[in-house]
Order: structure tokens, then C-alpha cells, then sequence
């Protein structure tokens, strides 16, 4: 092969030869960032591919005539403590501020918006039996709980593990269930309570009640930018396989058909990505990953010509009705320092199994379904908008399934087997992204360990 400069030839041999203590991590979203940068920070060789053009993964913003709103992750929670650890580093910590979610909207069986004030406004729409229930379950589930982290699966609870959230809870009322269960399934599961098992809804209902809630200046996004900043990132860079020689992975082979030797592979893109490039010879690997469930998400974003006079950032009509789009966010009053036009941005969103069949609709089809689930929370709202955008996510979250985390726990035991070869990212340990930052950073310090 001819080179012709200085630039090629510098090139040619990263491209193409092994290099000293050289790491590839596949994936610039936080788990792969935060992976390169505890690499390089110890002194190796870190090159990130990443098959998009930008860097983050599934925290991302979307914009209209200079106002944004996050379209993937949400908010940075207070208990993310190594997380909040890389916002200092990279000098964002003057950039967090506090979400604006106090409020919620309900609608009652009537259809009717119900905005429940305290303690005494949750009662009101649980009703007597649901107001028991809810302390029942707090008693058991919240204060009673088995230990467990909440941003890395490290130990399997079979009786949490094997039963899904709507068989934990299956004789208790439809108040509690349309009031409590499903709305914070919707939220913070992605799906139904009937495919999620009761492990995972425990996680992200302890999560919700222990920690506040804050964004960054930019959007989350911004870290993922920051840190990227810093790395060698080579974007519009998909990996077709994971190179694969005598029993150890050696680098991979790009969809160009470039190849880059390494003495170490870390991959940190989705677990359905993940499935396409592993080697054949890592069959039961390859099983389940193929095999792991997921939530694909079909965001739409609504960006109004004007304010709406609300005091709600979040909607939820379960109490009422069956519906694709079942929760909406008014991210103008969630996150109103990206919003300076002051006018209402909203998000329609869908949940698992619905979520599922959406992926396979056009963009126009499914605006036009979550433009009429909104009309009930903001009527009118057909003639107020601006523009209509939808933000897809091919892999939205993890769906943890009755029995997935006894499943997860057996795939890291054999990954730890694995020669040249780790796994990053928070669907390995859940939604969070503090998970995405602690399992990257656990996948790098087993490359320096020399595991």
C-alpha cells in the first residue's frame, strides 16, 4: 500500500498495526466516553469509534429556532455520585440546575385534569384502599427492601427477579394501579407493569423518591461533549465485527473495511449493536445478546407558537384511559433555561408493548397519533403547533424482564473469561446513566489491571 505523506503514514499504522497498550472502545455515549477518558488518563492508547456523527448516545438535545429540550435522557439525579464527579471534572459544575418537576397532571376516570397538591391530593385520587396500599408498599418495598445498588446489578433477589411488577401486585386496587403503578412504569420503566419485572421497578421507584433531580446549562449532552472534547473520537466509524484470532480479540473490522489491531476492545454501544459485532465463536454471548429485550422509543416533540398556562411539567392519563401516548412533559417548565422564547415545547410519550409497534411506523403516522393522545392534556393543541419532530430511539432502554437479572449476572461471570474483550453501558446495570459511567469505568480499569 502507497502513502504519500507524513499524515498517511501516521494513518496507516494506527489504522492498520498493532500499537503498545492500544484500547479501542466502540461507542462515544457515556459509558464509552467515560471508559477512554480513565484510560487515557492513565497513560493509554485510546482511540473511540462511533458510528454517528456526535458524541452521547442516548443523551441528546433537539432544537427549534434556538430553543432545545432533552431528547433522551432526562435529568441528572443527586445520587449519581461518579457522574456528578466527571460534571467537575470537565468544569460543567456551575452549569447544573435544578429541574422544575414538582408538579403533576392526572386525569381523573372522568377525563377531567386533576393536579394533586401534597400528601393530601395523592389520597384523594389512591382513595381509601389505594392510600393503604401505597403505605403498605412503602413499608415493605421502600423501607423493608433488600439491599441492593442501585446502578450496578451485582446481586440476583429471585423474588424480585422472577415475577413481574403486574403479578407482585395483582390484588391490589385499580386506584393504586392507574394512580401509582402504571404511571411510574410509563416514566421510569418505559414500559407496562405487566412487562418489567419487580426488580427493576423497585430500582427506579427509589431512585425517583430519594433523589432531586437537576440538567446541565447546555442539555445533558454537553458532558458527553465536553469529555469527547478531549479524546480521540473518529465518528461516522460503525464496526462491522469484532476481529477474532486464537482464542483473544484483536481489534475490528470497520464497515469501510478498514481493520484496527488492539490489544484490547471495549464495547460500549447498545446491547443490539453489540449483538451484530461479537465474534461467532462466542455463541452463547452472541444468544443473549441477540436475545435481550428492549424498548424501542418514538419520541414527538411538539413545539407550540406559543406559552400554555400550566402548572404541570409532567401529564399522565392511565386514571382515564388506554392509550399509545399516554404521558406528555412540558419541557418548558421542566428545563425553561432552554426554552428563551418562553414558549411550550412538549414530548409525547409512548410505552412498551405500544412503543414496539411504533418503531415500524413513518414519522407522519406517528405524529398523527400522538397529536390526538394530546388533545385531552392541552386541548387545541393541533392548531398551536409550530413544528412536529420525532426523536427515535432504535434502542430506547433496557427492558428488564421477569428473570433478566439472574441472566445479566451469568453473562458478566463468562465475560470476565473473555480475552481482548469487555462490556460497557448501562443496559448491562439498568436505565441510569450513572450505571453507563460506573460500568465504563470498570471496564477500563480491568484493561489497565491487564485482565
Amino acid at each position: 500500500m502507497m502513502v504519500s505523506a507524513s499524515s498517511d503514514l501516521q494513518n496507516y499504522f494506527q489504522t492498520y498495526l498493532p500499537m503498545n497498550d492500544n484500547t479501542i472502545v466502540i461507542g462515544a455515549g457515556l459509558a464509552g466516553l467515560t471508559a477512554a477518558s480513565t484510560l487515557k488518563a492513565a497513560g493509554k492508547n485510546v482511540v473511540v469509534l462511533e458510528a454517528s456523527n456526535c458524541a452521547g448516545g442516548r443523551t441528546m438535545r433537539i432544537t427549534h429556532n434556538g430553543d432545545a429540550a432533552e431528547a433522551g435522557a432526562q435529568g441528572v439525579h443527586s445520587g449519581y455520585l461518579e457522574l456528578l464527579k466527571l460534571v467537575k471534572r470537565y468544569g460543567l459544575s456551575g452549569d447544573l440546575i435544578p429541574q422544575s418537576n414538582t408538579q403533576a397532571c392526572y386525569l381523573s376516570r372522568s377525563g377531567e385534569h386533576v393536579f394533586p397538591s401534597g400528601n393530601f391530593g395523592v389520597r384523594k385520587l389512591l382513595g381509601v384502599r389505594g392510600t393503604a396500599e401505597l403505605a403498605w408498599f412503602m413499608v415493605r418495598y421502600m423501607l423493608m427492601m433488600k439491599k441492593f445498588s442501585l446502578y450496578e446489578i451485582h446481586r440476583d433477589i429471585p423474588e424480585y427477579d422472577n415475577i413481574s411488577t403486574a403479578e407482585a401486585f395483582s390484588g391490589t386496587s385499580e386506584e393504586f394501579k392507574d394512580y401509582f403503578l402504571r404511571p411510574a412504569a410509563h416514566a421510569m420503566v418505559g414500559t407496562d407493569i405487566e412487562h418489567t419485572n419487580l426488580y427493576h421497578f423497585l430500582n427506579l421507584v427509589k431512585l425517583v423518591l430519594t433523589t432531586k433531580v437537576m440538567t446541565l446549562r447546555r442539555g445533558i449532552a454537553s458532558l458527553a461533549e465536553a469529555i469527547a472534547d478531549t479524546l480521540d473520537v473518529r465518528y461516522e466509524s460503525e464496526v462491522e465485527k469484532l476481529l477474532y484470532e486464537r482464542g483473544h480479540v484483536t481489534g475490528v473490522l470497520l464497515k469501510s473495511g478498514a481493520t484496527m489491531k488492539a490489544d484490547h476492545v471495549i464495547v460500549a454501544c447498545p446491547i443490539g449493536a453489540a449483538a451484530k459485532i461479537v465474534p461467532e465463536e462466542y455463541v452463547v454471548q452472541r444468544e443473549f445478546l441477540s436475545a435481550f429485550p428492549n424498548v424501542p422509543l418514538s419520541l414527538v416533540y411538539f413545539f407550540l407558537d406559543r406559552p400554555l398556562k400550566t402548572s404541570a411539567y409532567v401529564y399522565m392519563g392511565h386514571g382515564h384511559r388506554k392509550a399509545t401516548f399516554n404521558m406528555a412533559l412540558n419541557h418548558t417548565l421542566k428545563t425553561p433555561h432552554l426554552v428563551p422564547s418562553g414558549k411550550t415545547i412538549i414530548s409525547a410519550w409512548p410505552c412498551y408493548p405500544d412503543s414496539a409497534l411504533l418503531a415500524q411506523q413513518s414519522d407522519a403516522e406517528i405524529i398523527a397519533k400522538a397529536l390526538d393522545d394530546m388533545e385531552i392534556f392541552f386541548p387545541g393543541i393541533a392548531g398551536m403547533v409550530e413544528e412536529a419532530k420525532v426523536q427515535r430511539h432504535h434502542w430506547g432502554f433496557a427492558r428488564l424482564s421477569p428473570g433478566m437479572h439472574a441472566k445479566i449476572l451469568e453473562f458478566k461471570r463468562q465475560a470476565q473469561e473473555l480475552r481482548g474483550v469487555s462490556f460497557a453501558g448501562n443496559d448491562y446495570d439498568g436505565v441510569h446513566m450513572e450505571s453507563a459511567v460506573q460500568s465504563g469505568a470498570r471496564a477500563a480499569e480491568r484493561v489497565i489491571s491487564g485482565q
